[in-house]
């Protein structure tokens, strides 16, 4: 596992200006480097179809209709509890 740029002090950066600008290309002001990406890699998918799925599965958009988080927070989770293994 990695970590991320932004819990880095900057002074502590690589010093190359093609690896910043390439951190940098994706920063975002509040996050910084943080981000999650998904990726499929195959033959004769369909791209369109696959991102109408996924697209389905989006909270919404916060500037039309604001998330309900005390809704949200009553929904049933749907993923078992997390326990840590013994080294």
């Amino acid at each position: 596992m990695g970590f991320w740029w932004a819990a880095v002090p900057k002074a502590r950066w690589p010093a190359d200006p093609s690896w910043r600008r390439q951190v940098e290309q994706n920063w975002d002001e509040v996050y910084g480097d943080r981000r999650q990406e998904i990726v499929f890699i195959g033959s004769e998918m369909d791209k369109a179809a696959i991102r109408r799925r996924l697209d389905a599965c989006l909270v919404g958009d916060v500037e039309a209709e604001p998330m309900d988080i005390a809704a949200w927070r009553r929904l049933p989770d749907p993923f078992p509890v997390w326990k840590r293994s013994e080294a």
